[in-house]
């Protein structure tokens, strides 16, 4: 494997879910995890939703998301970002230090709080709609998620 850059893998799948693991060179989830995002897209009408939502119909945005299958996205979307990051620093470990050293992965509480409170987001999403509840719950979650592992490691 070849370095990569974790912060291009990164940005990577922040624009398609998928697309850092396939700059990886891991293509068989990259491939799913982009498979996985145009469909969840297709069925949950996410496009059009966020058309709605940027265009300030927050209601209609709610009204043509197919809340059932929204719920997936931000699972799937924090896990892209955090398994592509991972990955790179992870084939970056190999060129850098000797077979047989120990890896850990980072940011584990960002991606548990992305995927948990991003998903409450869009659920509990009344009056700002599924798409900027889901972005909120997103942000807020991996920045609650940062926070507690950042306490869990002081100890």
């Amino acid at each position: 494997m070849r370095y990569r850059s974790a912060r291009m893998a990164l940005l990577w799948s922040m624009t398609i879910p998928g697309f850092g693991q396939l700059y990886n060179g891991d293509y068989l989830v990259g491939l799913l995890l982009v498979l996985l995002e145009f469909a969840i897209n297709v069925k949950a009408n996410l496009n059009l939703a966020i058309f709605y939502s940027f265009q300030g119909d927050c209601l209609q945005a709610a009204r043509i998301a197919n809340l059932q299958w929204m719920l997936f996205y931000p699972c799937v979307y924090a896990f892209s970002l955090w398994q592509a990051y991972n990955q790179a620093m992870d084939n970056n470990r190999l060129h850098d230090k000797p077979a047989g050293t120990k890896s850990h992965t980072y940011y584990n509480g960002v991606f548990v709080g992305a995927a948990m409170i991003g998903t409450l987001g869009v659920i509990y999403s009344s009056n700002i709609g599924p798409v900027f509840g889901g972005l909120a719950g997103m942000a807020l979650g991996a920045l609650l998620g940062w926070g507690i592992e950042k306490l869990i490691k002081l100890k």
